[in-house]
């Protein structure tokens, strides 16, 4: 099932239809966009283009406005409500997957130059991921959200996840760019048949560049050769999505 996230510069019913002619299976829609946004979006409207142009819908909820990672125990809070919203949205258009990011850490800017202490956030990180997030997974249909690939995971991070996906129904979704260009993303590749959707694009494996498949150096054959879930493009620019669509399909 190939899918794509709209261009940037694409209205939604542009999307769609570029979507239905070009031979996409379904869209995933990037709620940080301002006009795919949950203010600006109207589910009732998207549930009635699913249905004009016969196209399933995902939904990448919101990630520069969530951070469950937050040191802020009211940014949490409030990246849960966000997530919320999100899950009420995806249910009046009848979207079949949430894909979420769970957040990051900041680093600092000091005399020396850029400082990231990690070390600051390895407890933190794993006490706020097997509480807070597995309690809110718990309560849930937890298989309709996608957990995504995104920081740089160290031993506490990928141990916090492994405990979610072990303890939770909790879906992933394994971003090919992120695997190749942050590091320490093995516990995606190891539970892979917790995984729904494959985000695509390519890069240099040092920078997150989103390019179109074929333009860099990502090795498209980690992904099991039984995997029969979503594939989605998630190149944002037209001529991108086009070529990237064209790889894939001279790969498959």
């Amino acid at each position: 099932m190939l899918g794509m996230q709209p261009a940037i510069d694409q209205k939604p019913r542009e999307a769609f239809e570029f979507a239905k002619e070009h031979g996409f299976d379904h869209i995933e829609i990037l709620m940080d966009h301002p006009l795919y946004s949950i203010e600006n979006l109207n589910p009732a409207e998207v549930l009635e283009m699913k249905e004009c142009y016969d196209l399933e819908i995902l939904l990448h909820a919101p990630a520069t406005s969530t951070n469950f990672l937050s040191i802020s125990d009211m940014m949490r809070k409030a990246s849960y409500e966000e997530l919320c919203r999100t899950i009420r949205f995806a249910e009046k258009c009848d979207a079949k997957l949430i894909t979420f990011h769970i957040g990051w850490n900041p680093g600092f800017i000091t005399a020396k130059g850029f400082v990231f202490p990690k070390e600051l956030y390895r407890d933190h990180n794993y006490r706020v991921l097997t509480n807070e997030m597995y309690e809110f997974l718990k309560k849930i249909d937890a298989e309709f959200l996608a957990l995504e690939n995104t920081i740089p995971l160290d031993d506490n991070l990928s141990l916090a996840i492994e405990f979610l996906i072990e303890n939770t129904d909790v879906s992933l979704t394994f971003d090919i760019g992120h695997y190749f260009c942050k590091g320490g993303h093995d516990v995606f590749l190891k539970h892979f048949e917790r995984v729904r959707n494959v985000h695509l694009h390519d890069n240099d494996l040092k920078n997150d560049l989103h390019l179109a498949l074929g333009e860099g150096k990502v090795d498209l054959s980690i992904i099991p050769k039984n995997y029969k879930g979503y594939m989605t493009i998630e190149c944002r620019d037209v001529e991108a999505i086009i070529k990237s669509k064209e790889f894939i399909e001279r790969w498959r």
